[in-house]
């Protein structure tokens, strides 16, 4: 016995405002991005995964950063602070909110990433290049970087 469809299938909408290719996008009160010349930073910005790239974006002053997600070594949080490293540059996104989702999220992201890298042979920048910053994320209460938790 065939059931037949009451309603007709209808298409999906459409979302006009939504922009093609972003997997992930959150909002973040400040970053501190340091390669290697003079550190960055920007305040009231945005975070957002597009298409192969984590891509940072910031108000005051106008920033951008754009990082590729196969350089991505290492992710994880100190409270409120996400910590992203690869093997020249460290990025610091404070006052982020469901912290452990988004770092999660991030991760599969990156391993998501790494798949099609591998298959195609490529070699990754962590077995090219040797890592510069590996110290873990400690933040006195002396440091500048601590008036990001004092604001949350």
């Amino acid at each position: 016995m065939n059931l037949q469809l009451l309603k007709r299938p209808q298409p999906l909408p459409r979302f006009k405002d939504e922009e093609s290719g972003i997997h992930a996008q959150w909002g973040i009160k400040a970053f501190f991005y340091r390669k290697n010349g003079f550190p960055q930073w920007s305040f009231k910005g945005q975070a957002c995964v597009k298409y192969s790239s984590l891509v940072i974006s910031g108000r005051f002053p106008k920033r951008e950063k754009q990082i590729s997600l196969v350089d991505v070594g290492y992710v994880e949080d100190e409270g409120d602070i996400l910590d992203v490293r690869g093997c020249n540059f460290r990025l610091l996104l404070f006052g982020v909110d469901n912290i452990t989702q988004i770092r999660d999220w991030l991760r599969f992201l990156i391993v998501r990433q790494r798949v099609p890298h591998a298959i195609l042979g490529k070699p990754f920048e962590w077995q090219v290049q040797p890592i510069k910053d590996d110290k873990q994320l400690k933040i006195s209460i002396f440091s500048p970087l601590n008036c990001f938790r004092i604001l949350s």
